[in-house]
């Protein structure tokens, strides 16, 4: 069993103490802890001090506010996806909620925390012992990108179940910090140019709710995994129709995930392909998830319902 490192612990009980304790040097936002606590572990990640919502229960709290649905960054992904006006006007999100990990794990993480998922590599995610025999990875411990020896950058993949539903859906991320609050697209909140760096969220910043749009055309979730079970996604995706054409967005791929649009809805699939190429961040075939990026596509488009 690998043991965690010391670290301080505080649940502010105020909206107010919460940004000032995540304000701190050292300090990390600790949600449903379902990623961080076996990264830390793992020693990709050593904060000196834990801060908790556990106190805030508003921050969990899912309600309706006008033609949102207001969901608190730390409800959990189980609250989420048995919501009813999630299971009923937003059955996309539902979808993506339920194929993270298992219902143990969906019990405890929490959306905010799926948003803010650290992006994974093969390379990575594996115990310090591990990274070191390798020499260490560019984005921990090391200067060389595995993925990509000659590139310059981090290529660890944005792998977040919910993200691409919610981008579709046109979601909106309220984010708020000691400067006050800020409202931006889910599709605005990753930056892809590097796995080190692909959260716009500034230091002491704090993802406090999602406010999800209920009525829109309807959206598809798809997920690609070994297992029917557990497996992070070795891709994802998510498609919409609009009109005569489509979008999608597919994730796993890289550190943002990828929007793609068609003019004609027939077409999405190789234009998906054309556009998307998985690195080697996972442990499956590069080759064959370039290959399920057009059946993703393809099967997610064919669930779809035409407008």
């Amino acid at each position: 069993m690998l043991p965690l490192p010391r670290f301080a612990w505080q649940a502010p009980d105020t909206l107010h103490g919460l940004l000032d304790a995540a304000a701190r040097p050292g300090a990390r936002i600790l949600a449903g802890g379902t990623d961080l606590l076996p990264s830390m572990k793992h020693r990709l990640h050593r904060p000196s001090l834990l801060v908790s919502a556990r106190r805030l229960p508003e921050l969990a709290a899912i309600y309706e506010d006008g033609d949102d649905l207001c969901i608190g960054a730390f409800a959990t992904l189980r609250a989420v996806r048995r919501h009813p006006v999630v299971r009923a006007e937003l059955p996309a999100l539902a979808d993506a909620c339920a194929t993270v990990a298992t219902p143990t794990i969906q019990a405890m993480g929490t959306l905010g925390g799926n948003l803010c998922l650290d992006t994974r590599c093969a390379f990575y995610n594996q115990p310090e012992g591990w990274r070191q025999a390798l020499g260490g990875c560019l984005k921990a411990d090391g200067d060389v990108c595995h993925v990509a020896r000659k590139g310059a950058g981090c290529y660890a993949a944005h792998s977040a179940d919910t993200v691409p539903v919610l981008w579709l859906l046109g979601a909106r991320a309220r984010i708020a910090g000691r400067r006050g609050t800020r409202e931006v697209p889910v599709s605005e909140l990753y930056d892809g140019a590097d796995g080190r760096r692909w959260l716009r969220l500034e230091p002491g910043e704090v993802l406090t709710h999602v406010l999800v749009p209920r009525r829109g055309a309807p959206v598809v979730h798809h997920k690609v995994r070994l297992r029917a079970s557990i497996d992070y996604a070795a891709l994802l995706v998510a498609v919409r129709r609009e009109g005569s054409g489509a979008r999608a967005v597919i994730s796993a791929v890289g550190p943002a995930p990828v929007e793609v649009r068609a003019a004609r809805a027939e077409e999405l699939p190789d234009l998906a392909h054309a556009r998307v190429k998985p690195l080697g961040t996972h442990v499956v075939s590069t080759a064959w998830r370039r290959h399920m990026v057009r059946v993703a596509v393809r099967r997610a488009l064919d669930a779809c319902p035409v407008p």
